[in-house]
């Protein structure tokens, strides 16, 4: 990043258009336009009346390496690993019977790529411990389920039957019904068919990650 990444990053920093900022230095815009396309070599008397009146080091418009467009680019780098091991950090749950009933249980967090984060805000991990859909999801990995998204036919969705038992099933509805399909190489288990009403979608089944890669 050499000397017109830097003019450029000074003139982003304090926001400023070419027309206003080659004003301030007493140029033209288009002379600031080929400075920043390293097109026309900058004086260093310039270079100077610039630091001078933005209050600058000299090595933060003439260095490659320690120039301003070098630092503002090393903070946005910062920023978007902070978010990424922060903001991205996912509770895991994982499928419990309790009293007859089956609930979820949370066994811990662990973090997600960001780039799939920002699309499901609120979402949450669930662990795959049976065979019911393995066509779809090895036993034991992790399944992102978001809570916010409209099921469709065929997708795959987190669902509690009757208000007791919690189920991963393939998603499919009629006018009146729903049914709840597994998918499996090992099992075959029943379909689930019930009343719309007898039945509550937790979240629909986005991503997944096989358990080992990540850390919980």
């Amino acid at each position: 990043m050499g000397t017109g990444q830097n003019i450029k990053a000074l003139r982003k920093r304090d926001q400023l258009t070419q027309e206003e900022f080659a004003a301030l230095v007493g140029v033209s815009k288009e002379t600031v336009c080929r400075w920043e396309k390293d097109r026309y070599v900058i004086r260093r008397s310039t270079l100077l009346k610039i630091v001078s009146k933005f209050n600058l080091q000299f090595d933060d418009l003439a260095s490659e390496t320690a120039g301003l467009a070098a630092k503002l680019d090393h903070e946005g780098r910062k920023g978007e690993s902070k978010e990424t091991t922060t903001d991205s950090l996912c509770d895991v749950f994982k499928i419990q019977m309790n009293g007859g009933r089956t609930g979820l249980k949370q066994t811990g967090t662990t973090a997600l790529p960001s780039s799939v984060f920002k699309n499901h805000r609120g979402c949450f991990f669930v662990q795959m411990d049976t065979s019911a859909m393995s066509k779809c999801y090895p036993i034991g990995s992790l399944l992102l389920v978001d809570p916010n998204l409209k099921p469709w036919n065929g997708c795959s969705v987190l669902a509690l039957a009757d208000n007791s038992r919690m189920v991963i099933r393939r998603y499919s509805t009629g006018t009146n019904t729903v049914m709840l399909s597994s998918y499996s190489y090992r099992t075959s288990e029943p379909d689930i068919v019930l009343d719309k009403r007898r039945i509550r979608i937790l979240g629909v089944i986005v991503w997944f990650q096989a358990s080992h890669d990540l850390s919980i």
